[in-house]
């Protein structure tokens, strides 16, 4: 059918004798527009493009009278999308996740915790999601291996994870600290450290040893000695007994009767966790009730060796420690000046000292600040 038309175009313009230069513009353009349907044939028959049917495009079709007609589907819009498939032609966008997830990860610090009404070491432990282990090898220059003693306003170190927080002492290394907690020296190097291979540590200064474990302790308090006298031979915590001793005067004298320091002070930079104060004594000097108050524990305490407690009944209690005999009995009252017992080098001493303790209302307090 093209065919016939172009040589019919050809015959009408050779017959019509016609100025070839006057047509030619009208040529081209006609040659141009066959061309293009050419091309476009051509293109639909190759690539097998189906063209859109004019139902789908929304046209209208009649049909002759007397032949049925059959409606076709027009697809409708859905209420809503899939969040996994998007239309064409919209943007891109980042799918929505309505949950917030946290990572179970170590605090970033040690913190301090004060003992409340009811504490115990193994309440403690498990708030914080940690042995009890360490707790107390975190916490021996407060605790002295008597766990049974805490008294509710003590400050406690809680590690982030289960190890050790040490104390560094003069002349200790890396290599030596983790070699007496049977762990690697790596585990020091942490970031709670933030320790520098080669350099040199620092007396006083507190390090995490993760994993690192120290010696294990009776954790039961040991017997209740519940009779007033004498008790170089007593046992333990005076619970259960009630006394009514002489008030306080409301300040305290030496106990030693001297102001000679021979250990560590209260939170010395040697010894932070230290909350106490070592007098100088020789083995067998009497030791004085600082005030006037009442026994209220007499007996062997863990570190503190043999350990004599006064409560003054005006907030304040004073311990006397590592003592050789104990004069003073559970329940008893004692005066001011009084011998509660004899110097000595009992539980964790390397000599003959008294470490004093001054606490009011549960809290240890610098004992240099009551004294004279």
């Amino acid at each position: 059918m093209l065919s016939r038309f172009l040589i019919w175009a050809s015959l009408f313009i050779w017959r019509s004798r016609m100025d070839w230069r006057t047509y030619r513009p009208l040529l081209t353009r006609a040659t141009a527009h066959v061309s293009i349907i050419l091309l476009t044939v051509v293109v639909v028959a190759l690539g097998g493009v189906r063209l859109a049917s004019p139902v789908a495009a929304g046209v209208s079709l009649s049909a002759p009278t007397g032949t049925a007609v059959t409606t076709l589907p027009v697809p409708q819009p859905t209420a809503t999308l899939s969040s996994r498939v998007m239309p064409a032609n919209a943007p891109i966008a980042r799918i929505a996740q309505p949950h917030t997830l946290i990572l179970n990860r170590p605090r970033a610090e040690v913190i301090t915790y004060t003992v409340q009404p009811g504490d115990n070491l193994s309440t403690i432990a498990q708030t914080f999601g940690l042995s009890i282990w360490t707790i107390i090898w975190s916490n021996r220059g407060s605790l002295w291996d008597a766990p049974w003693l805490i008294q509710p306003g003590l400050p406690l170190y809680i590690p982030p994870v289960d190890g050790v927080y040490h104390t560094v002492m003069e002349g200790e290394t890396v290599e030596s600290i983790a070699a007496q907690y049977g762990v690697e020296p790596a585990a020091l190097y942490n970031e709670w450290n933030s320790l520098r291979g080669g350099e040199p540590l620092q007396p006083g200064q507190l390090v995490m040893v993760v994993g690192g474990q120290d010696e294990y302790i009776d954790l039961e308090p040991p017997p209740i000695y519940a009779s007033p006298g004498a008790a170089s031979g007593s046992w333990g915590v005076c619970s259960g007994v009630e006394a009514v001793g002489p008030g306080a005067n409301g300040w305290f004298i030496y106990p030693t009767g001297s102001s000679r320091v021979s250990g560590w002070y209260f939170h010395d930079i040697r010894n932070p966790t230290h909350i106490g104060l070592d007098y100088g004594c020789r083995t067998g000097d009497p030791i004085y009730a600082a005030d006037n108050g009442v026994v209220t524990i007499a007996g062997w305490n863990g570190g503190y060796g043999n350990l004599v407690e006064v409560t003054h009944g005006n907030g304040f209690v004073t311990r006397y420690a590592h003592l050789s005999e104990i004069a003073v009995g559970c329940g008893q009252s004692v005066y001011q000046g009084q011998i509660v017992g004899y110097c000595g080098s009992t539980g964790w001493s390397t000599g003959a000292h008294l470490h004093f303790e001054v606490r009011y209302g549960g809290v240890p307090q610098d004992p240099q600040y009551y004294l004279p």
